[in-house]
């Protein structure tokens, strides 16, 4: 099982290990937490609970001291504490039944209620029967005084007509023992209810003492039969005490009514504080029994926690310390120069890693030194052919001086010819610069007549409106000439009728008929002029429409003119770009033509530095032939140094 769980762990990384380790740790610790929180919080509710079922047990003992305040006063104070304490008590009982989580307790609680609200009801009714009690006394004491009116009344009347001579003083004791009698009825009456055991004894109260008042009265009133009494005042005293007695019989049991309610909340009140005494039992045996469960559950996660965080720290040590000892034999093998061993290694871990690593740089040493070994044979050989060919290298760098000689000297003869070349071009950009001034001013009159033209255009279609206008107008004198033309016709026709009128009518009508005449001659007048307005007009026409003609033409050719106006501005723009092209292109060349003559000028330096070189790699030649055997030494020491190493 661990060999297993050892190599599942070899395959996760030592962070995750880490943090797996730590996790379960946490884990039961908060475990731990959680468990002694919840035994916390159940003692702290038990707590509370016993301190509530305490306080119950302090309200059932205010209960019982109210209660019998309020048997010996009956004041408004002690039903007022004791309907405070009932409330009180519900309050408590109903929360305690919600919060309690044990079906007996539960129950005990649900007995306590119906107790409590039995209490309640009982208390209700001793309300009501302790106000008809007092109402039955003060009932009874005014009936004791009608009843000794009556006997008051008996005895004014049996004076009244008592004759002198019979036994007065007879009569009147037994007047006076009838009084003391229901006196003493109504002194018994008074004992308060309580102090009689049983309570039903206080229910026979008085009777004794009533019987012997009825009994005195009954032998008063046969002593009394000879005077002739009026009936209602010897009967009266009868009925009021058969009515007293009825009003003793309401108010005993009404008292008796109110001590056995007393009774049945004392004994309900003494159930109550047994109740909340065996429910504080059971709260305290269940708080220990949930206190010993805390107790062993702690100590059962605790045990856990420390097996399961002991068995982490073994595996995760285990897990980090056994690959890192073997990757340090590694190592110390290494060291030593023993490269044979190569260990395969099964682990995917940092700590696989960190072997797979090593293993690969075993093997890379192992190829690095065969590869030195067999490089420090082949340095040899090459040493031996580098002192040959430093000698070949020394004659080419002495024919390479003299061709750089040659080269130096064509380089002086091309940087005069670049110079000649960035001085024309100089000339040249000049010319470009003056061309492009005088193109920019074409342009700009250009321009300007565009401008001319175009207001000329404008100018055109304003005349050729003003022709269509005159056109029109010339339409509108037509069209009068013919208004003019029909009135004269009209005209003339009348004169014609007015003269043949006139003719009729003889001498009379001769002077209307030379106004007739004259009308008419005025009439042709008018349609000769009219024609020869109409003639006018119709030159006028032609002549318009000849105008109007030409004007568009012209406008057409305004138009041509405005284009080509555009089209030569265009080109003249075009060549002032090319101009401006130019002029940017000369200067490049004279730019170029000037950085050739640096170039030319530090190629011929570099030439000169080439030559300068070849005389010092001519030297170095002499060197390197020196350095060669000193290789070949190294290369012997560096086979002696490989050596050491087991491959």
């Amino acid at each position: 099982m661990l060999g297993y769980l050892n190599r599942k762990l070899g395959n996760i990384s030592v962070a995750a290990k880490l943090a797996l380790g730590f996790a379960v740790v946490l884990l039961l610790t908060l475990a731990t937490t959680i468990s002694g929180w919840r035994a916390l919080d159940d003692a702290i509710v038990r707590s509370q609970q016993l301190s509530e079922i305490g306080r119950i047990n302090d309200l059932t003992k205010d209960l019982r001291a109210e209660r019998i305040t309020f048997r010996v006063l009956n004041d408004d104070a002690s039903k007022a504490t004791i309907g405070s304490i009932l409330d009180q008590l519900n309050s408590m009982l109903s929360t305690l039944q919600q919060r309690s989580n044990v079906d007996e307790s539960r129950q005990m609680l649900t007995e306590k209620l119906t107790l409590l609200q039995r209490l309640r009801d009982d208390f209700t009714e001793l309300q009501r029967t302790v106000a008809n009690r007092v109402a039955l006394r003060q009932a009874m004491q005014e009936q004791e005084q009608k009843l000794n009116d009556a006997i008051d009344e008996l005895q004014t009347q049996a004076l009244l007509n008592m004759p002198a001579h019979s036994q007065q003083n007879g009569a009147l004791a037994q007047m006076d023992t009838l009084s003391r009698q229901v006196d003493g009825a109504n002194q018994q009456s008074l004992v308060p209810a309580y102090t009689f055991a049983p309570v039903e004894d206080f229910a026979k109260v008085g009777d004794s003492a009533l019987d012997a008042a009825q009994a005195s009265l009954e032998q008063l009133l046969k002593g009394l039969a000879p005077l002739g009494l009026p009936r209602a005042v010897s009967e009266q005293p009868g009925v009021e005490l058969a009515k007293y007695r009825a009003s003793l019989d309401q108010y005993r049991r009404a008292a008796v009514r109110v001590e056995q309610l007393q009774n049945n909340m004392e004994r309900m009140g003494n159930e109550l504080r047994a109740l909340s005494l065996e429910l504080g039992k059971r709260k305290v045996e269940q708080r220990d029994r949930e206190a010993l469960a805390a107790r062993s559950l702690l100590t059962s996660v605790a045990l856990l926690a420390l097996v399961a965080g002991a068995l982490a720290a073994w595996l995760i040590t285990l897990q980090i310390t056994q690959p890192l000892r073997q990757t340090l034999a590694v190592a110390a093998r290494i060291a030593k120069g023993d490269l044979s061993q190569v260990d395969t290694v099964q682990r995917r871990d940092e700590m696989g890693q960190l072997q797979t690593s090593m293993r690969e740089m075993t093997l890379s040493l192992r190829e690095l030194i065969g590869g030195i070994d067999q490089g420090v044979g082949q340095l040899s050989q090459a040493a031996s052919q580098l002192a040959t060919s430093s000698e070949d290298t020394k004659l080419r760098i002495n024919q390479q001086r003299e061709e750089t000689d040659q080269v130096a000297t064509a380089m002086n003869q091309m940087s005069a010819t670049v110079q000649e070349v960035a001085q024309n071009a100089e000339q040249a950009s000049q010319a470009a610069t003056s061309a492009d001034q005088q193109a920019q001013v074409g342009d700009q009159v250009v321009a300007e007549a565009i401008g001319r033209i175009e207001q000329l255009a404008g100018q055109m279609d304003h005349c050729l409106a003003a022709m269509h206008h005159l056109a029109g107008e010339s339409q509108r004198i037509g069209s009068i000439l013919d208004v003019i033309k029909s009135v004269s016709e009209q005209t003339n026709l009348l004169a014609l009728n007015a003269a043949i009128e006139a003719a009729r009518a003889g001498e009379a009508g001769r002077g209307f008929a030379v106004v007739a005449d004259e009308v008419r001659g005025l009439a042709q007048r008018t349609s000769t002029a009219t024609e020869e307005i109409g003639q006018l007009i119709d030159s006028l026409h032609s002549g318009t429409d000849e105008v109007t003609r030409l004007l568009d033409n012209s406008k057409q050719l305004t138009e041509q003119s405005v284009e080509l106006s555009r089209r030569a501005g265009d080109a003249l723009g075009q060549i002032t770009n090319t101009v401006s092209n130019i002029q940017g292109m000369n200067q490049q060349i004279a730019t170029a033509s000037e950085e050739q003559s640096v170039v030319a000028e530090q190629i011929n330096r570099s030439v000169l530095n080439v030559r300068d070189v070849s005389d010092q790699t001519s030297a170095a030649s002499e060197q390197t032939a020196m350095s060669s055997g000193e290789l070949e030494q190294l290369g012997q020491q560096l086979r002696g140094m490989v050596g050491r190493f087991n491959i």
